[in-house]
């Protein structure tokens, strides 16, 4: 029938409520997680405007042949019937893996093992496998063997971290999706072709999809697919569609609460909460709940409520350094003085880590500790690490993690000990500057940071 974007998703909406007799049976939303349950939350409603029940259903935990017996049953409950399955896996293949590896790693980075777990098993069930049995652990994984399941390369490092999440948040024990006679995505095809009965409907929910599918074609060309994705990438015109997504749930957010924001303030929120549009939402209801009565949120409220801590802060300084990304260096060496952190202080952080990467860069020259850029992290753990912390006179530099060590030898290997040394010629004379100088302290910081990551 017709895919719809974020933009038309009024007039499909509008479209339900008025042509009660032309809704299709099928609608496909697929994109961002919480942009595409928003968006159901409102088909839905539209759907059941006349009366009905709405059937919620986890895709992550579905039996779908029981949803297909529902969908081809007429119910004893009196209105539409909608079916809503969220996080569906019938549009999972190799080609998605690698997405969902992608936020997979990004959640595990972040702490969040639940929704970790919850990708790994989507990206498991892609391949055919089972998340229950141990043997599919993907860490435990050749690297042909991983390549010949997901399509894509294994990633360096410990993958050890993956050793059971995917059952434990709720992927264990489904049968997987294997192609044949009982493929879900065959069986739909085959119920929809037969017709559902006149009260069903379904309303399928998923973040990454195979265009490919000859499932998806046939929504596509005969049913309604919305397409609510959002470029993920970090480019200019990529980071320009996540604003604007993210500012459109900001507007909409305070105009239910009645408020507004002081200028400026919804970008500093924007930059502290980053793409993560439920946190978006979330936090401006916070805001606009600790305004109270006054109707406009300043930057205060903000400070109060969405503040970074300052070890947050500066970590983002060094590792935007150890990127060579002068423009984050620039804008969060900006957010520190906004938020109060005194220049000397972060010198003092810059000259710890320019120091920790000379050491280590040095200590990559010295052929009896074993590094290599090549090494494996497993390597550098069982082999290099012990070595080097037979040396007493390193243990505080090499106390940490051992995998936040190895990155930092990682990224110590992309510099010369030149440069490095440069480094805290540079961070002395700021140093000087900023305590004998006129100069602003922001334009000592900025003067540094460039004259750090100039070519």
């Amino acid at each position: 029938m017709a895919t719809f974007t974020k933009d038309r998703l009024d007039a499909l909406i509008n479209g339900i409520k008025g042509d009660r007799d032309g809704i299709a049976k099928v609608y496909l939303l697929v994109g961002e997680r919480f942009l595409c349950r928003q968006a159901a939350a409102r088909v839905c409603e539209a759907l059941l405007a006349a009366g009905g029940v709405l059937h919620a259903i986890d895709g992550d935990q579905e039996n779908f042949v029981t949803t297909l017996g529902k969908l081809r049953s007429f119910s004893l409950l009196p209105g539409r019937q909608v079916y809503r399955v969220s996080d569906t896996q019938l549009f999972l293949s190799k080609k998605v893996a690698n997405s969902l590896w992608g936020r997979a790693a990004k959640a595990r980075n972040n702490n969040d093992l639940v929704t970790a777990g919850r990708y790994l098993g989507a990206m498991l069930a892609a391949a055919g496998l089972d998340a229950g049995e141990p043997e599919n652990d993907p860490g435990a994984l050749s690297a042909a063997r991983w390549k010949k399941l997901f399509g894509f390369a294994r990633p360096p490092g410990d993958l050890s971290w993956t050793k059971g999440i995917a059952a434990t948040a709720g992927g264990g024990g489904k049968e997987p999706a294997v192609a044949g006679p009982g493929d879900p995505a065959l069986l739909l095809e085959k119920t929809l072709e037969a017709g559902l009965p006149g009260p069903n409907v379904l309303v399928l929910l998923a973040e990454d999809v195979d265009k490919r599918k000859r499932l998806y074609k046939l929504l596509k060309d005969q049913y309604v697919v919305v397409d609510l994705s959002v470029d993920q990438g970090s480019s200019a015109q990529a980071r320009k569609a996540q604003k604007s997504v993210l500012r459109e749930l900001i507007d909409k957010t305070l105009a239910d609460f009645n408020k507004t924001m002081a200028p400026g303030v919804a970008d500093l929120l924007l930059e502290r909460v980053g793409f993560h549009p439920v946190a978006a939402v979330t936090e401006t209801g916070k805001l606009a709940l600790f305004a109270g009565t006054r109707k406009q949120i300043n930057r205060e409220d903000l400070d109060a409520l969405v503040g970074r801590t300052r070890q947050e802060v500066l970590f983002e300084l060094t590792g935007a350094l150890g990127k060579r990304n002068l423009e984050r260096a620039l804008l969060v060496a900006g957010r520190l003085q906004e938020n109060g952190i005194h220049p000397l202080a972060v010198v003092a952080t810059l000259r710890n880590y320019a120091r920790t990467l000379l050491l280590f860069r040095v200590l990559q020259q010295q052929p009896q500790f074993g590094y290599g850029r090549s090494v494996s992290f497993a390597v550098f753990q069982q082999q290099c690490l012990p070595r080097l912390k037979e040396r007493q006179v390193w243990q505080k530099e090499l106390s940490g993690h051992p995998y936040a060590v190895y990155m930092q030898f990682q990224t110590a290997a992309a510099f010369s000990p030149a440069v490095l040394k440069n480094w805290l010629r540079l961070l002395l004379g700021a140093e000087l500057r900023l305590k004998g100088s006129p100069l602003a302290p922001a334009t000592v910081l900025r003067h540094l940071i460039i004259s750090m990551l100039r070519k």
